[in-house]
């Protein structure tokens, strides 16, 4: 139940807009989560080359994951908490900083 509260405490106290933006970013990241494990482990069993690409399917996953903190970067801002926002801020450069050197790799 506290999980469910969690979930009502934080609809309540937030941006709509920003919630529904995070919301679609993290569920693009668990997107490209799940199909980077999928060609991962379908590569491991069969011997037949990939037609897809890991490297863009990484990016992708970090860079939505990227966004989605970015989104809670600017709630924090709008809502005018500071708590956490430098760690949020240099794990979201970080992340975003390793999205685009994966792309550059796999280009």
């Amino acid at each position: 139940m506290s999980v469910l509260t969690r979930v009502k405490e934080r609809y309540k106290n937030s941006n709509k807009f920003l919630l529904a933006l995070q919301l679609f970013f993290s569920a693009l990241t668990l997107y490209f989560a799940v199909r980077v494990i999928f060609i991962s482990t379908s590569g491991l069993v069969s011997s037949d080359p990939s037609t897809e690409f890991p490297g863009l399917l990484l990016f992708g996953m970090l860079l939505s994951l990227g966004l989605a903190n970015v989104v809670e970067l600017v709630e924090m801002l709008v809502a005018k908490k500071k708590e956490h926002f430098t760690i949020l801020l240099m794990a979201t450069i970080f992340v975003l900083g390793v999205s685009f050197y994966i792309l550059s790799l796999s280009i």
